[in-house]
């Protein structure tokens, strides 16, 4: 296979390369960043794709992020790889982040709307261990406030990335024209 590695990396060093990249973690933003703009697709599909990827990383259900991208993704036209790529959003660095707003919103929703019952004895839990006594009770204000957050965030990322992806389009092209003459100097310029 063409790029591929020579030596086979070890799951330690794949692991390790999740939480902290080799090439660290701007360098890592920028070759995103980079791989999302080079997609030969609209900045509609393409920020929508990146927006749902971020967008479904605060729901708990890590395992099926990628899958879940890309239903949405079918079902509103967007670019899957870039949805493919936006689920780094969820890593093991934000993922506390992202679930405790997600479980703060959840549990004020079944308050909100008389569910509160429901989570009678409901406390956050000290100890991971503590989660197993009662899953459904943890599970679900997690899932319903996961899915609030997200389509609640999903303008926040879709519009900025929308920005971005017109802004570097625009100064690629206008490298590449700027390129292209300079080329076309240098070989008129030599024929004289």
């Amino acid at each position: 296979m063409l790029f591929a590695r020579r030596d086979k990396e070890s799951l330690k060093n794949k692991f390790r390369n999740m939480v902290w990249p080799k090439m660290g973690w701007w360098r890592t933003l920028k070759y995103y960043k980079h791989r999302a703009v080079r997609i030969e697709d609209s900045s509609y599909s393409i920020a929508a794709g990146l927006a749902f990827g971020c967008a479904i990383s605060f729901t708990p259900a890590f395992g099926t992020h990628i899958i879940q991208s890309a239903v949405f993704c079918w079902a509103f036209r967007a670019n899957w790889i870039a949805a493919v790529l936006a689920t780094t959003f969820g890593n093991p660095l934000t993922f506390p982040f992202l679930w405790s707003i997600s479980t703060f919103i959840g549990v004020s929703l079944f308050h909100l709307f008389g569910f509160g019952d429901f989570l009678d004895g409901f406390y956050f839990p000290d100890k991971i261990e503590d989660i197993w006594d009662l899953p459904v009770k943890y599970l679900a204000p997690v899932m319903v406030g996961g899915y609030v957050v997200g389509a609640a965030s999903y303008p926040m990322f879709y519009y900025p990335f929308r920005a971005m992806l017109k802004a570097e389009r625009k100064a690629r092209k206008a490298r590449l024209k700027k390129k292209v003459h300079q080329v076309a100097k240098e070989v008129t310029g030599q024929e004289e």
